[in-house]
């Protein structure tokens, strides 16, 4: 059962509205390779637990404790447990030396032990302030069958690739019957407790000057080059219609400038090959409620 769904998280959605518009430098490009890594993998291990029915899910559950703000990827509640799923999708060797983690290029990386550990404090803070009692258990799930580890002490909460089959057929005996009263009524407490995600300190720089304007293939990241009622990409082969591709941009654009109105003329800067007024007018008129009726007029 999920009471949250996990969506796109904001930050990547702004990654991936800037990078064709913008040239990435080298920590921009890895970062943004890091975030859609970490994304896919949070994908592969909700499709891990989809046989899961009787686990109350919250994915991406952000939460604040006495002022320490922290995300985990997601929480399950069943048979008076409540469990702790942070997710990597960590690809090759790496090494544990000194509780330092090493990554296959020899880098320190943080300790995701220790990210955990943190969580599992600050989760049953909460939920003792909250005057739950409830059993926490914590999880560190890696979902790449091309990772490794090396070194590494024993009892730890991990959970290799090669046993998320076992801990799954576990998880399940362990769920045993549909969740009870109590569990539902923790889960809706928690989910009313959710905030949303804190500001983005590692984004690129940018403003609308500075961004190529046009409409991205969804297909490939790549430009449209040329409108004929349909945009046909050069590069994939994709192919859309005029409609869902300014509604797509307009969706991006949003999502970059979310203080800005969306306009008619400022749409038909944004997507700059579409030079047609009417049709940009219309498009936004059946998707979009007008507010005002001046040469001010938006859409919201």
């Amino acid at each position: 059962m999920i009471i949250k769904e996990r969506d796109v998280p904001r930050e990547l959605q702004i990654l991936r509205a800037l990078r064709p518009r913008m040239k990435f430098n080298e920590n921009e490009e890895s970062y943004y390779q890091y975030k859609e890594k970490g994304y896919e993998g949070e994908m592969k291990f909700d499709e891990w637990a989809e046989p899961l029915k009787n686990m109350i899910f919250l994915n991406d559950a952000n939460l604040n404790v006495n002022n320490n703000h922290f995300q985990t990827d997601s929480l399950g509640i069943s048979s008076a447990i409540l469990h702790i799923f942070e997710v990597k999708n960590f690809e090759g060797d790496y090494t544990i030396k000194e509780d330092k983690w090493y990554s296959p290029k020899g880098n320190v990386i943080k300790n995701p032990l220790l990210q955990l550990e943190k969580t599992e404090t600050l989760i049953n803070q909460l939920v003792k302030n909250m005057g739950w009692r409830i059993t926490v258990e914590p999880h560190l799930i890696f979902v790449n069958p091309e990772f490794h580890l090396y070194n590494v002490p024993s009892n730890l909460p991990i959970v290799y690739p090669a046993q998320l089959g076992r801990f799954r057929e576990k998880m399940l005996q362990r769920c045993g019957s549909t969740p009870t009263r109590s569990e539902i009524q923790l889960a809706e407490r928690l989910l009313a407790l959710l905030i949303e995600e804190l500001p983005y300190a590692s984004l690129p720089e940018y403003n609308y000057d500075g961004l190529r304007k046009g409409i991205v293939c969804p297909g490939c990241g790549m430009f449209y080059g040329a409108f004929h009622k349909m945009f046909y990409c050069k590069y994939c082969g994709g192919k859309e219609s005029c409609s869902d591709a300014v509604l797509r941009s307009v969706e991006e654009f949003k999502v970059l400038f979310p203080d800005v109105k969306v306009a008619t003329g400022r749409v038909l800067d944004w997507c700059n090959i579409v030079r047609d007024e009417r049709t940009i007018r219309r498009i936004l008129q059946e998707h979009f409620e007008v507010r005002g009726i001046t040469k001010s007029s938006f859409y919201s």
